[in-house]
């Protein structure tokens, strides 16, 4: 089981696959309140600045929802396809897969 505990730092570390802006909705942490919210992701200079928004977003999900996607179980779309992510706008974006690997030390 996975869990993300700083979703800002989470999405501060993502690569978007291009410099379309994506806003996002994540919902259901009822452990950590700060990472409920919209946030905004733009990409400048390869460098992602994310921050709280009142805009629209353009996908909303739970946190455990968007788990499998900001750690690469998912792409933005097969979230979207198995009716994981809830799309409102299509943006013509979506965070670069790649493998996940967490060690626990003990």
């Amino acid at each position: 089981m996975t869990r993300i505990i700083n979703m800002k730092q989470v999405l501060q570390s993502m690569q978007l696959i291009n410099e379309e802006n994506l806003v996002i909705k994540i919902s259901g942490d009822e452990i950590i309140e700060e990472n409920n919210g919209i946030w905004k992701l733009t990409k400048q200079n390869n460098k992602i600045w994310v921050g709280k928004s009142n805009a629209q977003p353009d996908y909303a999900a739970s946190l455990t929802n968007w788990t499998k996607v900001l750690l690469g179980y998912l792409t933005l779309k097969q979230a979207v396809e198995l009716n994981f992510v809830k799309q409102y706008h299509k943006v013509p974006n979506d965070f670069v897969k790649g493998e996940v690997s967490f060690y626990d030390y003990f």
